[in-house]
Order: C-alpha cells, then sequence, then structure tokens
C-alpha cells in the first residue's frame, strides 16, 4: 500500500497548482447541505480545470463537481456498502501524507483536513461502487477470467533504471546530449541489459554503470494508457521477454528495464481495481453521470 499512497501524492503534486479560490460558500445539492470547505474544494479545482482547458464558467463547472460527489456518496449509501477495515486504514494514510504536503494550501482556500477527508473518502466509494457494480452479483457482472484476460493483455509488470540524454548547459537550460554521449550512454545501459541477463548484474546495480539514473524500488504495473511513462514505453517493454532485461530509447529516456510475469495472482490481486478502471472506466462514468441526473445545485 505504501507505494501505492506515494503514488498519489506525486499525483498530487503534479496537479496541486499555486492558485487562490475565491468563493467559498456553502451550497445546497437537492435538500443535502454542503460544507463551505467542500465547496471551496470542487471551485478551486474548477478554477484550475478552467485555466488548463481555457474555460470561463467556473461555478457551472464546480457545481458539476459537486453533484457527482453527492451523487457517489448517496449511491454507495443506497447500496449499503461498507469500506474495508484496510481501505479505511489507507485512506487515512493517504489525507495525512496530503495534509503534511499541502495544509498551508488547503487552508488558504478553506479547506479543512475534515473536508479533504470527505473527498478522498468519496474517491473510496466510486472505487467501491464501480467493484460492486461489476462484481459477480452486480448489476453488469464480470468473471475474474474475464479480467484477468484483460490484465495480461493490456499491463505489464517491470522494475526499471531510466537514465536522460540531457544535460544542463551554462545558462542553466536543459538541452540535448551530443550524438557521440547520446551513443555511449546507450552502449552503457545496452551492455547493464545485458550483464543482467547474464547474471552478475541487476537493475539496483544501475548506479555503478551510469550517474543520475533512476531506479524503481519495486516492481512496477502500469497499463497501456498510463501516463506515467513516455509514449512508446509501454509497447518497448511489452517487447522484452518475459523474465529478461532490455534496454531501448524514447526520446530524450533511455532504459533498461527486467520485464516481470504479470500474469502472477499476487499482482491481478493488488491491481485489480485498476484493471477494472482500464476496461470499464468510460462505461462506469456515464452510469454515474445517469445518477447525477437527480442532482441539481440550489
Amino acid at each position: 500500500m505504501k507505494k501505492r499512497i506515494t503514488a498519489l501524492i506525486m499525483s498530487a503534486i503534479m496537479l496541486l497548482t499555486l492558485c487562490s479560490c475565491g468563493k467559498n460558500a456553502s451550497v445546497r445539492v437537492n435538500s443535502a447541505k454542503i460544507g463551505k470547505g467542500v465547496y471551496a474544494y470542487f471551485t478551486d479545482l474548477a478554477k484550475r480545470e478552467c485555466e488548463k482547458n481555457g474555460e470561463t464558467d467556473v461555478t457551472a463547472l464546480a457545481n458539476k463537481m459537486l453533484i457527482r460527489y453527492v451523487a457517489v456518496n448517496s449511491e454507495f449509501a443506497n447500496r449499503g456498502i461498507d469500506l474495508t477495515l484496510e481501505e479505511k486504514s489507507t485512506l487515512s494514510n493517504t489525507v495525512n501524507s496530503y495534509w503534511h504536503l499541502f495544509s498551508k494550501y488547503y487552508e488558504g482556500i478553506g479547506v479543512s483536513k475534515n473536508d479533504l477527508y470527505k473527498i478522498e473518502e468519496s474517491k473510496c466509494y466510486e472505487t467501491r461502487l464501480m467493484e460492486a457494480y461489476y462484481s459477480e452479483n452486480g448489476d453488469s457482472p464480470m468473471t475474474d477470467s474475464e479480467l484477468k484476460e484483460f490484465f495480461n493483455n493490456n499491463f505489464v509488470a517491470f522494475r526499471s533504471a531510466t537514465g536522460f540524454l540531457t544535460t544542463v548547459d551554462e545558462n542553466n537550460n536543459t538541452v540535448s546530449l551530443s550524438e557521440e554521449e547520446r551513443q555511449k550512454t546507450a552502449e552503457v545501459f545496452k551492455r547493464m541489459a545485458n550483464e543482467i541477463n547474464e547474471g552478475v548484474a541487476s537493475v539496483d546495480n544501475a548506479a555503478s554503470y551510469a550517474e543520475n539514473v533512476a531506479v524503481t524500488d519495486s516492481v512496477v504495473v502500469i497499463d497501456k494508457n498510463s501516463t506515467k511513462y513516455p509514449d512508446g514505453f509501454f509497447d518497448n517493454v511489452k517487447g522484452i521477454e518475459v523474465g529478461t532485461a532490455g534496454s531501448f530509447t524514447v526520446g530524450d529516456y533511455i532504459f533498461t528495464v527486467t520485464r516481470a510475469d504479470i500474469t502472477s495472482d499476487e499482482l491481478f490481486n493488488e491491481y485489480k481495481s485498476d484493471c477494472l478502471k482500464a476496461m470499464k472506466g468510460e462505461e462506469f462514468e456515464k452510469i454515474i453521470e445517469a445518477w447525477t441526473a437527480a442532482y441539481s445545485v440550489n
């Protein structure tokens, strides 16, 4: 769970920009009164989304997000679902980590730690709702066999050592390495892969091959649409035989990757929710949209 929390935190860091929220008032969705802090959170999020997408109606987008939040919470309650103790523990750890990093920002826009807990809790509700909807006794049942087949075909597991084919010039600008330097680096990473395959090295030894190498500390699992790695990374990893290492370049990055076996039950069980989301996420989003039709901000 620790690596999942770390991934969530990194995503939050990427998304959280230093902007401020101008509106901080409570509203009602149908008969439910929404606290000022929760509304402030969605107004702030809507403002950042509008800036990114060139939209102007912050209030309309904030209200849409808020309605979705209430619809998910209501559906979760109506179905009588509960979070497990493990899920509650992970939720608490996630919120504590976020608050440790971003408390000043959140307090500045009027969001309390309890408000943040409610927001993250609703995300957990959504995951559990999806699992229930597609469970064996759910509205649209899916078997583990179907999910496993999708998982095996559309996810990869690996460890990697990442090098950078760039440097910083005298003006502190990032520039590409010369062709000669790029070639030398490629040869080093290829040698690393060969020696891993020969059993005389491992990804953990990457620092002994080159400087400024980023190494994953455990097996990483991604799907083919992941944005955590550059375009082309997934296909290159998919082309490496399971249990062996390979080296390849994507843009200004160079990788030595050892591919792990994605078909293990342990990995499937750990990433089952991610698999379901990748397979049915768009479909389930339309289902949530249908739920929101019964709600309005007033």
